[in-house]
């Protein structure tokens, strides 16, 4: 199964497919039931690169000669300037193994040429040019990708297309986000729901930067960018689900905990395979408007979730 699921795979970088839409379907479904296949760490992140860009509709025609034309235009102005640089330095700074293929001046150029981009481009979601998470969002493509342009071109997908409302001014994505893991939370683990609430703990307060960040903020980055696999494949609205499955997984540390915040600050490492069966399973808790909710939340600026 291995070989036709790497065979597929090449199937799909080098001979693009006449039928895409049942074809992503067969690909989506090889991620869900046989993941990645593992040989080096190094290919692994190649393959994962092309596979995200494929799920993700992302052209990397001319993207070389696009990113080269932004980075002429040098540092943006501050405060954005500032604002990025005051990021980067803290990107992940305690995984050596991000450290020894992603440095600092990449992450800062990729930042700032997005600065540029979405200045100059019009757009009806009000994309700020750099909100602070953004760092940590581009930072598993950056790990990913064999080049940085085709990092900035899936960081502009993800931004412009999959998550735009993720990075408006007011975060109008994230603020949705939050509500939904509540609702969801109760659905799913209604006595978890009330101890958490009864300790005036709201996803706005605990949840925001695995929100904000798509759980890129959690340990370790490989399996982040496992979950990543799933959501390029199945929307990045199970980002919500995969949370609630972090917090399921430790919720009896959560009721004996003398500060429970100081836990869910900082959540343990996880298993992305164990993490995705857990959020997968779910989805039967959850109503068919509230899992509408969850998909539109990404993209709607403009819904409404009391």
């Amino acid at each position: 199964m291995r070989l036709e699921f790497q065979s597929t795979i090449e199937s799909f970088i080098f001979h693009p497919p006449l039928l895409v839409h049942s074809s992503l379907s067969q690909l989506r479904y090889l991620i869900l039931s046989e993941g990645l296949p593992v040989e080096s760490a190094k290919k692994l992140r190649r393959l994962r690169c092309y596979i995200w860009s494929i799920l993700s509709r992302t052209s990397m025609d001319n993207c070389t000669n696009e990113y080269i034309e932004l980075l002429k235009l040098g540092a943006p102005q501050s405060p954005i300037y500032d604002k990025i640089k005051n990021d980067t330095g803290r990107t992940f700074q305690t995984d050596q193994s991000f450290k020894e293929i992603v440095s600092e001046e990449a992450l800062i150029r990729c930042l700032s040429c997005f600065a540029w981009q979405t200045q100059e481009t019009e757009n009806r979601f009000k994309i700020t040019t750099y909100v602070q998470g953004m760092n940590i969002l581009l930072a598993p493509l950056l790990y990913t990708c064999p080049s940085e342009p085709m990092a900035f071109r899936l960081f502009s997908t993800l931004c412009y297309s999959l998550v735009p409302t993720y990075i408006t001014n007011n975060l109008v994505g994230v603020a949705n986000g939050a509500k939904l893991l509540d609702i969801c939370l109760k659905l799913i683990d209604p006595k978890l729901s009330k101890f958490l609430g009864d300790n005036l703990l709201t996803a706005e307060i605990y949840g925001m930067p695995s929100i904000l960040t798509l759980s890129s903020c959690n340990k370790p980055l490989d399996q982040v960018c496992k979950l990543w696999d799933f959501m390029f494949a199945y929307g990045f609205h199970m980002n919500i689900l995969f949370i609630i499955g972090m917090l399921v997984k430790i919720r009896k540390k959560i009721f004996k905990a003398d500060s429970p915040m100081n836990l869910l600050k900082d959540l343990p490492e996880f298993d992305a395979n164990e993490i995705i069966r857990v959020g997968i399973g779910f989805l039967p808790k959850i109503p068919s408007n509230v899992y509408s909710m969850l998909v539109e939340h990404l993209t709607n600026p403009d819904l409404s979730i009391s």
